[in-house]
């Protein structure tokens, strides 16, 4: 069941299968809250997430419910045409590695004019990803994202298990 929550003060939440993401208010950028059963659902997480954020015509806007209609806000294509993107990323550590996904995909977003939603990995280490991403082009973006900035970004377990981070995108 997906659960999904809008407040002035708390944010934009949702949740899918073992994942959940929180936009959080930010004064000059847009921040990102991630909580997921494993690694994969992290990474799951953080490109629904972001894919919510690019598809919402403002930041502070109330969400679709759920995380495979995160595409309404933004205008999709005549064709709606699905596209499947190849992603490898080879980083220091953990926390960069998830940085540098989102980057990657920022990138490939920009190039193809797609939003991806989904993801199936491939490998998964402590500083390697291998994937594939999944999007579908649209004609225009609801909200541009510049960068997923390394800033304050620490992924951290807790004592269930569960992992938990905050990503700052520079808008």
């Amino acid at each position: 069941m997906t659960h999904f929550e809008r407040s002035e003060k708390k944010g934009s939440e949702r949740s899918e299968g073992s994942y959940s993401f929180k936009i959080l208010p930010h004064p000059a950028d847009v921040k990102l809250q991630i909580t997921a059963s494993t690694k994969e659902e992290l990474f799951q997480g953080a490109l629904a997430g972001m894919a919510s954020i690019i598809s919402s015509e403002a930041k502070n806007k109330v969400l679709p419910s759920r995380a495979r209609q995160v595409l309404i806000d933004a205008k999709l294509s005549k064709n709606a045409q699905i596209v499947k993107e190849n992603i490898e990323v080879q980083s220091l550590d953990f926390n960069a590695l998830l940085v540098d996904f989102l980057s990657e995909v920022l990138a490939k977003t920009d190039i193809s004019h797609t939003v991806f939603n989904k993801l199936k990995i491939k490998k998964l280490t402590d500083n390697f990803l291998q994937t594939e991403i999944e999007g579908q082009k649209i004609d225009y973006f609801g909200q541009e994202i510049k960068a997923a900035t390394h800033h304050g970004l620490e992924i951290k377990q807790d004592k269930s298990g569960n992992y938990g981070v905050t990503i700052l995108f520079d808008i």
